[in-house]
Order: C-alpha cells, then structure tokens, then sequence
C-alpha cells in the first residue's frame, strides 16, 4: 500500500494512505475516551487557529467533526502526531545552504509552527515508517530528540558502511521507538 500512494500519479492521495496507516494503529491502543484524527487545534485564549495536523489524539468532544476531519481545544491534545512515508538526513538534521546545516529547517520547522498549539504536558510525536541517514544511530537519536517529544520509526535502513561490515539492510523498531509509542499510548489518561 505504501508503494502505490508514493507513485507519481496518485500524489494527490500520496499522503494519505500512511497517514490512514499510522492513525489506525494508534487508534486501535487508544484507551476508550480519546480519539484521533486529523484537523486543527483551536487556541481559545489566543484565539489561533494551528496549521493542519496529520493526527491529533485528544480527549473529549470536538468543537467540530467531521468524517475524518476535527477542531479540537488546545486543552483537549494529548498529543499530535506528524506522519511521514519516509525521513532523510534533510528532514531530520535540516536542510544544507553553504556548506553548513539549517536545523530550524525539516522536522524541525514542522514541530515550531505547531508547538503553541500544545498544551503542558502533551507531545509532538513523529511516526515514520523509513529512515534513511548515513550517519550513525546515536547522532540520528539525539537530532530525533531535539525535533519531537518522541517517535515511533518502524524501520532504519543501515548505512551502507555498516551495510558492508556485516549488519543487516534494515532495522526495525528502531530504537525500540514503536514499543515505547505503544506502551504511551495504553498508559494514556
């Protein structure tokens, strides 16, 4: 399924299928009272609007639903979650310009247009199904960490160095990062 929504000619749904994905999973661990869908936050004292967010687990009745669409109150988000088919050295550590590294830039900038949007103690949580970085699993994790409360990556392709040295083409669970979103995600009240 994640091939076809990454063909040329189904780019305008090629978000959508992972998307669907991701949100089916979480869903499924969700304890009864929460839900999740795609939408908006809506800051009442501020009185915002948030940009458009893949997934937002929340608590409680939206100010507006629709089919697969919600508004929800910035005191409502336990969390949102940005969805992504796959990520790369860009979007993790930021986008190169003369030699150097953006790192407002990538996930990053994702994260700083959304996070007046969450409320104290809630998480921006990013979910990838691939990863492709040359660099090394430590330096990745620490980067991760910097953009996002957490992630859940279903799989890390191995450098091609250590690719060469043995290690196997793919990781998955990297980081045990499904495992901790899952067990978040069963604890959530």
């Amino acid at each position: 399924m994640l091939e076809l929504s990454e063909t040329r000619k189904s780019t305008q749904v090629g978000g959508a299928v992972p998307e669907g994905i991701a949100k089916d999973f979480i869903r499924e661990l969700l304890p009864t009272g929460f839900g999740i869908k795609s939408g908006l936050v809506f800051d009442t004292e501020t009185k915002k609007t948030s940009p458009q967010i893949d997934g937002i687990i929340y608590s409680g009745v939206p100010l507006l639903e629709y089919t697969d669409v919600v508004v929800v109150e910035k005191e409502q988000v336990k969390a949102m979650v940005e969805v992504k088919s796959w990520i790369d050295t860009t979007a993790i550590f930021g986008e190169k310009s003369g030699g150097s590294r953006d790192s407002n830039s990538g996930l990053a900038s994702d994260f700083q247009r959304r996070r007046d949007f969450l409320p104290s103690g809630a998480r921006y949580i990013l979910f990838a199904f691939e990863l492709y970085s040359a660099s090394a699993d430590a330096e990745v994790i620490e980067r991760l960490k910097e953009v996002c409360h957490s992630y859940a990556i279903i799989s890390r392709s191995t450098p091609k160095k250590e690719q060469k040295e043995g290690k196997e083409p793919w990781t998955y669970n990297f980081d045990n990062s499904v495992s901790r979103l899952i067990e978040w995600l069963r604890n959530l009240s």
